[in-house]
């Protein structure tokens, strides 16, 4: 592979005079800068332009901020965002924060100068830090959680999804259904948690089926993950309270559900139907494969590098933010076809 010093001798020049015809700067001659591009075409030199990036700051780098990669949704939700900013030809930067204020914090402060734009999954951010990022390096947020800030923030349809995964379980005559995921402390980074609930709420009263707390189950961690979910489900089993489906508030939750209640001899669906939310590649090779809402993941990259887009063009208003839900697809696998028979105690 050619180096930038190869270029410059081939074309009798300076390393430095190749970099200033690269980046495109004043000072050189139109007859360098012939010579230096005829050495590049010559040599077919290419650029690193991640190195350039960071050496000059100019755009075309863009930073991925996710809490982790250990989730299948973030996993999923990251090669989304690359490839949708590759059509724009940015390069992309992924950085983990934990899903700690401290580190979201630290990556804008370390990598802001470097950086043409910002897409980050905040979690713990307040309000006041949300507005330091937006003022540091044009940001959109995928978040669920509504800032007080001018961010841009592209959300799922949160509670309209689960409705209709309610509204979809009753349809088939299931009417004892527990919610896996809910979160009753109102914090604010747990947003997701509160709307799925309310989303919950909601189809149980469509469906003119009563709200029953003991129904309800919390997973006692902000990880949403198949270990979770796979005791959480133990002990809805072991209080014995009588259902016949399970709504969980992500896929990793259901798959931990699905184990669970196979590790206890429950037929799935023929006893206890299940679904999720996510509609991760793991939900269709699922045994049984999984119902779940597919929240729309490439349209949350597609207009997330959109809004982007406009804010590192100076053309989004600068004194508010925008706010994009994607649209929603009810994905119905075999975790919920087949009769309905409750589990539990007469």
């Amino acid at each position: 592979m050619s180096t930038m010093h190869d270029v410059a001798q081939r074309a009798g020049v300076s390393p430095k005079t190749v970099s200033r015809v690269v980046n495109g700067e004043p000072g050189v001659s139109e007859r360098t800068r012939h010579k230096v591009d005829a050495a590049i075409a010559e040599l077919n030199f290419r650029p690193n332009t991640i190195a350039r990036n960071l050496r000059t700051g100019r755009t075309g780098l863009v930073g991925l901020a996710l809490p982790h990669l250990s989730q299948p949704f973030y996993a999923e939700l990251a090669e989304a965002v690359m490839r949708e900013a590759e059509r724009h030809d940015l390069t992309v930067l992924t950085e983990l924060t934990g899903g700690e204020a401290e580190s979201e914090l630290a990556l804008v402060s370390e990598h802001g100068p470097y950086l043409a734009g910002l897409v980050m999954y905040p979690v713990g951010l307040s309000d006041e830090q949300a507005r330091s990022v937006a003022r540091t390096v044009p940001t959109v947020f995928m978040s669920e959680r509504p800032y007080q800030a001018p961010v841009d923030r592209v959300a799922m349809a949160n509670q309209e999804g689960i409705r209709a995964m309610v509204g979809h379980m009753a349809s088939l005559g299931y009417t004892r259904i527990a919610a896996l995921g809910a979160d009753h402390t109102g914090r604010p980074e747990r947003a997701a948690a509160h709307l799925r609930l309310d989303g919950y709420r909601d189809g149980l009263s469509d469906a003119g089926l009563p709200y029953l707390p003991e129904l309800v189950c919390e997973v006692g961690t902000p990880d949403w993950d198949r270990q979770h979910g796979a005791q959480a489900t133990r002990r809805l089993i072991d209080r014995g309270v009588p259902f016949d489906a399970v709504v969980a508030f992500a896929d990793a939750l259901a798959l931990g559900a699905l184990h669970a209640l196979q590790e206890a001899d429950l037929r799935i669906p023929d006893q206890v139907a299940v679904a999720g939310f996510d509609d991760l590649d793991d939900a269709r090779y699922a045994c049984p494969s999984l119902t779940s809402i597919a929240p729309g993941t490439a349209q949350i990259a597609r207009e997330a590098l959109a809004l982007l887009n406009d804010r590192m063009n100076g053309t989004a208003p600068q004194d508010t933010g925008r706010l994009v839900v994607a649209d929603f697809d009810l994905m119905t696998r075999e975790s919920t076809l087949g009769g309905v028979a409750a589990w539990g105690p007469a």
